[in-house]
């Protein structure tokens, strides 16, 4: 006979009767399975699964002391039934002891006196089960890995502030990774000497798609809003921006992906702000003499959704000081203990207490108030935002 694939597993026989062990562990000889071992109770195959690894256990139900149900018990507890399979052997009679075996985790069972083709099946097909859970275990650990580099990667995205001294702006961001990959990002960019974009978009979803998918949104934001005629020009307002991005990222979009999108021009001069809004949460005009006010909009779709969608430009006069605030919903959505959202009320009322504060500190403050507020409850998306202050020379 052919050795099974799985011939060089560690098998542990547990029995505490000589004749029942003596079979068992010929009869795996005989499939071909070389590494078997014995125990002759509970108590000495614990100890055995605690020294050495083990691929796979025959467990006799009764036995004195120490018996099948205990063991199983035993290890629910310390958790490794996940990783080590268990296969019964009990008699006709014993059949609700191993209805109770399988309910505590066992994989399967057999029925003494053991038949050689079930024996053979059913161990065969446990040591399979388990390879490919092995192998699935290990392909998860690697994904984690390269999971923590992306999300590393993309947290490294993030412009550095920008502070310039005498500069007419100040810039601040933040990107809190979640666990897992997002599709957040925030991005500013000058188009020439008196003319600044600033924007932040969320794509649907997680994941490396997501990811990638806002990469792509952002380098082709700034490829058109780089290029567009000077600030003056309606051809250049953020929503014509918009709707050519549009058209740009429903091509080749076979997933349907989408992203919100926040886009704002400055003219540094002026202080003109004209923004348009793609599906994203409202963002908040900090004035400098402390209120907070949403930069409200008409409802339309994020980039990516229908390539005919239209964004209107809206615009905004500031004053000295005045500061913007845009966020994406990991901030708002971000919940405590209890399932309750942090939420737009609370935020508004951080705002307004943080409003004079410098950007940096404000930022800082937000998130500091936001990991407060959620405590060890574990959050699933990304907290991002900027802040953006004009700061004429005047």
């Amino acid at each position: 006979m052919n050795p099974p694939e799985n011939a060089a597993a560690s098998l542990l026989v547990v029995d505490d009767n000589e004749d029942n062990r003596e079979i068992l562990s010929a009869r795996l000889a005989q499939l071909g399975y070389t590494n078997v071992s014995i125990a002759t109770g509970g108590k000495e195959a614990l100890d055995r699964i605690d020294r050495a690894p083990i691929d796979l256990v025959l467990l006799d139900v009764m036995m004195p002391g120490v018996d099948g149900i205990k063991v199983l018990e035993t290890l629910r507890e310390k958790r490794r039934l996940a990783q080590l399979p268990v296969i019964m052997v009990s008699a006709a009679s014993e059949q609700d002891s191993v209805v109770r075996c399988i309910e505590l985790g066992a994989e399967d069972y057999l029925t003494k006196p053991v038949n050689a083709t079930m024996l053979k099946a059913r161990v065969s097909a446990t040591l399979e089960k388990k390879r490919l859970r092995d192998d699935a275990r290990v392909r998860m650990v690697e994904l984690g890995h390269e999971l923590a580099a992306a999300r590393e990667l993309q947290r490294g995205m993030v412009p550095l502030d920008h502070e310039p001294d005498n500069g007419a702006v100040a810039l601040h961001f933040l990107l809190e990774p979640a666990r897992e990959l997002g599709g957040d990002l925030c991005d500013f960019l000058f188009s020439d000497n008196d003319t600044l974009w600033i924007g932040l978009g969320d794509v649907s979803g997680k994941g490396v798609a997501a990811a990638i998918f806002m990469a792509r949104t952002w380098s082709v934001l700034r490829s058109i809003a780089g290029r567009a005629p000077r600030a003056s020009t309606e051809d250049s307002d953020p929503g014509r921006v918009l709707m050519i991005a549009n058209r740009e990222l429903c091509k080749a979009n076979e997933k349907s992906m989408f992203c919100s999108v926040f886009l704002a021009r400055v003219q540094l001069r002026t202080g003109t702000l004209d923004f348009a809004n793609a599906g994203h949460l409202p963002p908040y005009l900090v004035r400098a003499n402390g209120t907070v006010e949403a930069i409200e909009s008409t409802p339309v779709l994020p980039v990516g959704a229908m390539p005919e969608t239209v964004y209107t430009a809206g615009s905004i006069a500031l004053d000295a000081g005045d500061g913007l605030f845009i966020y994406s919903d990991g901030v708002t959505e971000a919940t405590n203990p209890e399932g309750v959202q942090y939420g737009e009320p609370r935020l508004v009322t951080d705002l307004e207490q943080l409003a004079g504060t410098h950007g940096r500190a404000l930022l800082d403050s937000v998130l500091a108030r936001v990991r407060t507020y959620c405590g060890e409850a574990p959050q699933t998306d990304d907290l991002t935002a900027l802040m953006f202050r004009w700061r004429p020379a005047s």
